[in-house]
């Protein structure tokens, strides 16, 4: 019998997924390495370029910086608070700083942050990561994580 903590249950699907991300990274190395010997080369060669010419190395490396920030910051701050405030900062890098899209970006981010968290913390009873920022409702009977 598989025994779960509720309070840690937000933690086993990205288990599950990097599972299984490793098993397709697995299956992609196979087929690539035996598509390579049908053709007469070698099982593993020297890769060509990894990036196009003229990448957009901000939002490149501004998307991986956010990420990692962003799970950083999740059980520290809540799941909430932190998802508004990542996915704002989202949309400014890939949308820009006008002043229609930063208003654009703030509804978005406080939008979908806010129906998200009902949605998987209330709905369906799962937990999220909880902070500082994690606001108890409890005239209501829920938790905005």
């Amino acid at each position: 019998m598989i025994h779960i903590v509720y309070s840690t249950q937000h933690w086993i699907v990205p288990k599950i997924v990097i599972g299984i991300l490793i098993v397709f990274l697995a299956a992609i190395i196979i087929t690539e390495g035996m598509a390579r010997v049908k053709e007469g080369k070698p099982f593993f060669q020297k890769p060509g370029k990894f990036f196009i010419d003229n990448c957009d190395y901000v939002k490149l490396f501004g998307t991986l910086i956010l990420f990692i920030a962003y799970i950083a910051c999740l059980d520290v701050i809540g799941f909430t608070v932190t998802s508004i405030i990542f996915v704002f900062l989202f949309n400014v890098l890939y949308a820009g700083t006008s002043k229609k899209s930063l208003l654009v970006s703030i509804i978005i981010a406080v939008i979908s942050s806010v129906v998200v968290s009902v949605m998987f913390g209330v709905m369906f009873n799962i937990t999220l990561p909880s902070g500082v920022c994690t606001m108890p409702f409890p005239d209501w009977g829920f938790t905005l994580y």
